[in-house]
């Protein structure tokens, strides 16, 4: 190396130290300086605290880069199965949501309360003169076991279907069982949700449940399945995986698109009916085609409702608290919810429908949509 060379090394050597000194100092002088002046102790210079407080700010203060995310997110996956605080990893390719798997602080309570909440719903819609037919949603733990690979579930979680029929069997509430006879392979990998094999069956029975009240429809209503494409998780991108690498895994699921056409008699300016069936649900009743798939199972139009985070019963109070006319000439609500939000902690909305009864709180978990 010349001697010019070697002097434009050492100055740009010195530029990036200088640079980075500069970074670190603007760091510690700014936002970031309270956890290191508070980490500033005797103890902690002796046992290293205080280079660990000066680390951490300056590790946080670091750009970000989705590139460096992913591929970091992917090495923790495929050395150490890691898929984050919120998802736990099974079989290769198969995730699971924390939240269904593990046990949540008041839990028992939380379901008791809901089991009261459930009993008050099913009072208004008598008295309103609507059917309601309820489709719990049991965990992706329970629908898919051979997926977890010895996966652990809190006993809290894995009694939870168990407790809500138990403890609804008194209920004047005509419930959908889709667990039994569940078929194979009918749920994501990637995601907290069925697929199109699922969501079919699931509307089968929900049909067959409404037929048994309002009789068989007329509608004709056809299905158009699309080509499959590959659709990211939920799970996925809770994890930080959605661009991970073919060797880093998991990969997307394939998911095709189900719509329903509806043939609607009449002309443009005839008054026509509104739908008779009102489907208010979670993310689920928006997933993998299932409101299409229903209509096309009960010969009828459905009108979807649903809200992803609905949560319990989300959707049923606000239509009524807020618009109750959204009743108007419907003859059935199919009230759908995943049995994961049981023993979730109380909303505010279900507080006030129980009369502002005390109930035990915990931290809420991170939301799926």
């Amino acid at each position: 190396m010349t001697g010019l060379a070697r002097t434009l090394a050492t100055l740009a050597f010195l530029a990036l130290m200088f640079a980075g000194l500069a970074f670190v100092l603007a760091r510690l002088t700014g936002p970031g300086a309270a956890p290191v002046v508070a980490a500033a102790t005797v103890r902690n210079v002796l046992n290293g605290g205080l280079g660990a407080a000066v680390d951490k700010q300056v590790v946080a203060s670091l750009p970000k880069t989705e590139t460096l995310d992913d591929l970091a997110s992917g090495l923790s996956y495929l050395v150490f199965k890691d898929a984050g605080a919120q998802v736990r990893a099974g079989c290769p390719d198969w995730l699971f949501l924390a939240e269904e798997l593990t046990e949540v602080k008041g839990g028992a309570a939380h379901l008791a309360a809901r089991l009261r909440l459930a009993a008050r719903i099913a009072d208004d819609f008598a008295r309103r003169g609507v059917a309601l037919v309820v489709l719990p949603v049991p965990d992706k733990a329970e629908l898919a076991p051979e997926g977890r690979c010895g996966l652990a579930v809190a006993r809290q979680a894995a009694e939870r279907s168990a407790a809500w029929r138990t403890g609804s069997a008194g209920l004047a509430l005509a419930q959908v069982d889709i667990a039994a006879g569940w078929p194979k392979d009918a749920v994501l990998r990637t995601d907290t949700h069925w697929n199109v094999t699922g969501a079919r069956y699931a509307a089968a029975r929900v049909a067959a449940a409404v037929a048994a009240r309002l009789g068989p429809g007329d509608t004709r209503v056809t299905l158009e399945e699309g080509a499959s494409q590959p659709r990211p998780g939920d799970l996925m991108r809770l994890a930080g995986l959605t661009r991970t690498y073919p060797w880093s895994g998991p990969q997307p699921d394939l998911v095709p698109q189900v719509t329903a056409r509806i043939a609607r008699s009449g002309g443009l300016l005839d008054d026509v009916a509104g739908p008779a069936v009102l489907l208010a649900g979670s993310s689920y009743s928006l997933n993998s085609g299932f409101a299409d798939l229903l209509q096309a199972a009960l010969g009828r139009e459905v009108a979807q409702k649903s809200r992803e985070g609905s949560g319990f019963a989300g959707v049923l109070l606000d239509i009524l608290d807020a618009t109750p006319q959204m009743l108007d000439g419907v003859k059935l609500v199919v009230w759908e919810f995943p049995m994961r939000a049981l023993t979730q902690p109380l909303t505010d909305a279900e507080r006030r429908r129980l009369g502002g009864e005390p109930t035990t709180t915990a931290a809420p978990p991170g939301d799926v949509r």
